[in-house]
């Protein structure tokens, strides 16, 4: 019976010493960061669609409560194992992909599964919930982008070309896919997390300089077709000047047309809204109006806020009811918790981002390294864009805001991010706080 009563003990033991081992190894700074912006994100959700009523927040909770089922169960796993299944996991998210963009690429919907909302086939819908593969394809690649460099020696650009190759060719399809659907956003995330990539394994500097000359020449290229655009637009304006809005009138003459076809009209249309917002929308009732309202929101917030569910502009339908709980979810939350409020959520994502780029210097093997580096730069480009769209600085791209934004997918895939991160963190060699020693050395394993 003693020895019976000794082994349950023992075991009890081994349970206990797992439990205190797993949370020695946990980075709790970032949990608790996810948890605040997580809270904060349900608080806006429920306070932008009070007036009328909207269930949202409801959704976001259960998303989230899904989120850290993701979250735990993929920091437990050693990251190393995603290594050995890069390349799977790389070709299941481009497969996820494919039936969105071939019905974007045919204009053709099937049925209500996959069918075009506001113009564009993102969604997979499933009755119950809806899936958009494009934020899950974010973490596919990274996971294969990682694998990938952590195999290849980096040195000069002469040497590495194929490498260099690999890489374009890998991000460069999912890239397509999401591109045609259209979603011009998620499709700019491959964009810095390439080069971030690139750049953290030890490419040369005259890599970077190339890429950055043929970025100017594309920007170029652009520019010349925004002119020739806004010159059909301030026509069309000029015959018309009682038209509220002339680029939604004469919106898909010019795209069915134009030599440059890679961009459509709408999105030049929020091009031109950020770099020449009088030409495109002389009344400002048009492509302008969302971002107008986001600064009005912003500037009426003041340094302390209106309140919780004070604010006027999402609650009285200033801000679009489309979007004010996802691409304008800042705007709104910053009109009620003013700029002490909006400085302390920044501040937060700022934590996170050190947390995780601290994650990536202490790792002890190059694929670690990148792949918490890649977390930190997908997840950034997403709040540095969306703020930055808020503020009017930068063109209305729809891309939403890490844990704050509406969206099962995306919190999903912010999870999937961040899990890996966690992964990184625990499962390094003398993991936790004290441990780790620094694999930016980066020699390929």
């Amino acid at each position: 019976m003693s020895q019976l009563l000794q082994d349950e003990r023992s075991d009890a033991a081994i349970w206990w010493d797992k439990f205190a081992n797993f949370a020695w190894r946990t980075d709790w700074t970032q949990v608790l960061v996810i948890i605040l912006l997580s809270s904060l994100g349900v608080i806006a959700i429920k306070s932008a669609g009070s007036s009328r009523e909207s269930t949202f927040y409801k959704s976001q909770m259960l998303y989230l409560g899904l989120g850290w089922v993701v979250y735990w169960a993929i920091s437990s796993v050693d990251y190393r194992q995603f290594q050995r299944f890069g390349a799977r996991i790389y070709l299941g998210s481009v497969a996820l992909l494919l039936p969105v963009s071939l019905c974007a690429l045919a204009k053709h919907d099937l049925g209500g599964f996959i069918r075009s909302i506001n113009g564009a086939r993102r969604w997979m819908d499933f009755g119950f919930f809806s899936l958009q593969p494009s934020e899950f394809a974010k973490v596919g690649v990274l996971i294969f982008l990682a694998t990938y460099l952590a195999r290849r020696p980096i040195g000069s650009f002469r040497a590495t070309w194929l490498t260099v190759a690999g890489v374009v060719g890998v991000a460069g399809l999912p890239f397509f896919l999401i591109f045609v659907q259209p979603d011009l956003g998620s499709a700019l995330i491959y964009l810095p997390l390439s080069f971030a990539l690139l750049f953290v394994a030890g490419l040369t500097s005259r890599f970077f300089l190339v890429a950055g000359i043929g970025t100017c020449l594309l920007l170029a290229v652009v520019a010349v077709d925004l002119n020739e655009y806004s010159h059909k637009v301030v026509a069309f304006s000029q015959k018309n000047p009682s038209n509220r809005d002339p680029a939604r009138a004469i919106r898909g003459e010019y795209e069915a047309s134009a030599w440059f076809f890679l961009l459509k009209d709408y999105q030049r249309e929020r091009i031109m809204s950020f770099v020449a917002p009088s030409v495109i929308d002389p009344k400002g009732l048009g492509v302008t109006w969302n971002v107008r309202q986001a600064v009005i929101a912003v500037s009426r917030g003041g340094l302390n806020g209106q309140g919780i569910e004070q604010g006027t502009q999402a609650r009285n339908g200033y801000l679009p009811e489309a979007a004010a709980h996802n691409d304008f979810i800042f705007s709104g939350m910053a009109e009620e918790i003013g700029f002490r409020g909006s400085a302390l959520v920044v501040v937060a994502f700022v934590l996170l981002f050190w947390r995780v780029v601290r994650t990536a210097a202490l790792a002890t093997d190059r694929f670690g390294c990148l792949l918490s580096i890649g977390a930190a730069v997908v997840l950034g480009t997403h709040v540095v864009v969306n703020i930055g769209m808020n503020l009017d600085l930068m063109p209305v791209t729809g891309v939403p805001l890490p844990f704050l934004s509406y969206g099962g997918s995306f919190v999903l895939s912010c999870f999937l991010l961040l899990g890996l991160v966690q992964s990184v963190h625990r499962h390094s060699a003398d993991g936790g706080e004290d441990g780790g020693t620094p694999a930016l050395g980066l020699n390929a394993t």
